[in-house]
């Protein structure tokens, strides 16, 4: 599992997902972006990619190709030729994924619901209904803004942020700061979270009911 800003690609089963939603992404394409993504500020050459990816094809026809697949990985991530954030073109030579990466490391504080899981970063992280929350929940029992997470230190606590139907951890409403553990449970409305802690695989979602 490799990460890099809101997306992560599983490198076994050939998935790009972007806060947790995949994105469909052809399997050329993708092989381009892992290839990149195993030498993160390298230049990966064009030689290289088509020793690959593309071994039988002569070099003349194998241009268009890698063209069009170094299109489609900028399409799936936003990425731009001109004002690159990810993938920057070596004009002649080849290309360098320039973002920083992180492997399957630590994760110290998540959040699973739904069926999603939602690293938590340091400091402040949201939930509620509006779309920039880092745990986005559809559902009308929730607040625009309704409660927080903060991060700092190596520990996690719980604020209801003056929700319509309150929050609860571990089956109790909660009117304070209240210290987060792994396993807990914690009620936003309707919805229902368990705080992780620990390490392991994660995925960046946001967690959305429709």
């Amino acid at each position: 599992m490799v990460r890099f800003g809101i997306f992560e690609v599983d490198l076994e089963t050939g998935e790009l997902r972007r806060k947790g939603l995949k994105v469909r992404l052809q399997e050329q394409p993708f092989q381009v972006l892992r290839m990149l993504l195993e030498r993160p500020g390298e230049l990966v050459r064009r030689e290289d990619l088509r020793q690959r990816l593309w071994p039988e094809v002569l070099f003349a026809d194998f241009e268009p190709g890698l063209n069009k697949a170094v299109h489609k990985v900028r399409l799936a991530l936003g990425d731009s030729a001109d004002n690159p954030r990810f993938v920057e073109t070596l004009a002649g030579r080849g290309y360098r994924f320039i973002a920083t990466v992180e492997g399957n490391g630590p994760v110290p504080f998540r959040v699973t619901c739904d069926g999603q899981t939602i690293p938590l970063s340091e400091g402040c992280n949201t939930i509620g209904r509006e779309h920039d929350s880092t745990i986005c929940i559809r559902l009308a029992s929730v607040s625009r803004r309704h409660a927080r997470i903060h991060v700092s230190g190596g520990k996690a606590t719980l604020e209801d942020l003056g929700s319509k139907n309150g929050t609860r951890l571990k089956g109790r409403r909660i009117h304070s700061l209240s210290p987060l553990a792994d396993g807990d449970e914690i009620r936003v409305g309707s919805a229902r979270l368990v705080f992780e802690g620990g390490s392991g695989r994660s995925a960046t979602q946001t967690a959305r009911d429709t």
